[in-house]
């Protein structure tokens, strides 16, 4: 943790982070992200059919809805969209890190 810290401190460590942080608000990137995890979603979803079918369940049970008998098809809620941290949320004062 110390070394990156003093990382985060450093000249280099700042302009590596002012580039990750460009990079996470850029709309493109933005984009991808969202449909890479839209894909993974729905790939989760089959899965979760499938495995449903496997077990014998009803097909008129509606989809994304939890059974008393197969917690694994709860939907998972999205998660939620945060900016990337911020410089002063990276390291704590000189002595170290911040305590969570």
């Amino acid at each position: 943790m110390n070394k990156l810290t003093q990382l985060a401190k450093s000249d280099k460590g700042k302009e590596l982070i002012d580039k990750a942080q460009a990079l996470a608000n850029d709309p493109k990137n933005r984009e991808k992200i969202e449909t890479a995890r839209g894909k993974v979603e729905e790939q989760i979803g089959v899965a979760k059919q499938k495995l449903a079918e496997k077990r014998g369940e009803k097909d008129d049970a509606p989809q994304g809805t939890a059974t008393a008998t197969d917690p694994a098809t709860t939907p998972t809620p999205p998660a939620p969209q945060t900016a990337p941290p911020t410089e002063a949320s990276y390291g704590g004062d000189e002595d170290g890190p911040k305590a969570a």
